[in-house]
């Protein structure tokens, strides 16, 4: 709104001084400005929808990966089907007790450490059973287990793949100009207009703000929903678990 006011000022000058020729220019370069925002803001906006589409669904194929090794778990030999299980339970809960701490980078580091840690031990007890049993049956485990691991993989670089700040930059230079342009074409009228000193000004910031919030790996009033891993827990407690494979 700041830079609104001093828009206006700047064009009351050019009002004073009769300049009919530039006052004729400014409407051209405001709607070539504002049609240029508007470009850019259609352009963050679906960068940034794509972005949150991509950590939701991860986080369902997460869930079905995780569910699927579960049930598979049931196909080992049987030293390891119950401490299989008990991982991927603890494995469950230590996803859904820092998904809310991942915003902090020591908790995240920790979390990624406990997660690798899990898997680590989940991917012994697969080499161990192979060698133990080696068939067909067994392979359909490892290969639910490596689906495991590469979808964490794949939310760690979810999180990481942001707008990148030259398009924030960019996005802010042309914001303010839209602005300025807008209440600089008011001043040269010589007229205050409440849409471009304030209305126009708190729109563009209200839809920033939605942009920033939606491209926000961390979340803040549009968060991704940690529901599917939520059911899956609930689903594989031992009084509900299943011994049948997929």
């Amino acid at each position: 709104m700041g830079i609104a006011e001093r828009g206006f000022r700047f064009g009351l000058r050019l009002y004073a001084s009769q300049d009919e020729a530039r006052k004729a220019q400014i409407s051209g370069i405001q709607g070539a400005v504002l049609g240029l925002l508007a470009l850019l803001l259609g352009f963050t906006f679906a960068m940034a929808v794509n972005r949150y589409e991509a950590r939701r669904e991860l986080v369902v194929k997460q869930a079905n990966a995780i569910g699927t090794t579960f049930l598979r778990a049931a196909l080992l030999p049987e030293a390891h089907v119950a401490p299989v299980e008990d991982l991927l339970r603890h494995y469950v809960e230590l996803l859904l007790k820092y998904a809310p701490l991942a915003k902090d980078p020591a908790k995240l580091a920790q979390g990624l450490r406990v997660f690798a840690d899990i898997q680590v031990v989940l991917w012994e007890h697969a080499v161990a059973a192979s060698k133990a049993s080696p068939t067909p049956i067994v392979a359909t485990f490892i290969n639910a287990l490596n689906e495991t691991i590469d979808t964490e993989a794949e939310r760690v670089a979810a999180r990481q793949n942001r707008v990148p700040g030259s398009v924030w930059l960019l996005l802010l230079i042309v914001a303010s100009l839209g602005c300025l342009t807008s209440s600089y074409s008011a001043g040269a009228q010589g007229v205050r207009f409440l849409f471009s000193s304030l209305l126009l000004p708190l729109l563009i910031a209200v839809v920033l703000t939605l942009i920033a919030d939606i491209a926000s790996p961390y979340g803040g009033f549009i968060t991704v929903s940690q529901q599917p891993l939520v059911d899956l827990l609930q689903a594989i407690q031992p009084t509900q678990a299943s011994g049948s494979g997929r």
